[in-house]
């Protein structure tokens, strides 16, 4: 659930920002492709790479999701 939750976070931050898959998989350094499978799943991000999409979007990790 809580996946769930930071997976809509993180697609709702992008869309407000107007980031596209594209631009954050090269922030992070990782292919496309790559990027649209892992925000399917979040569970799929490494750590770092979790930490830095988080970064970048400023989305905060301690945020109560619901």
């Amino acid at each position: 659930a809580w996946f769930k939750a930071m997976n809509r976070e993180i697609t709702a931050e992008m869309a407000v920002q107007k980031v596209t898959q594209k631009d954050l998989a090269d922030t992070i350094g990782i292919h496309a492709a790559t990027i649209n499978r892992k925000l399917k799943d979040p569970g799929q991000f490494t750590v770092g790479e979790f930490l830095s999409v988080l970064d970048h979007l400023g989305v905060d990790l301690n945020k109560q999701t619901k």
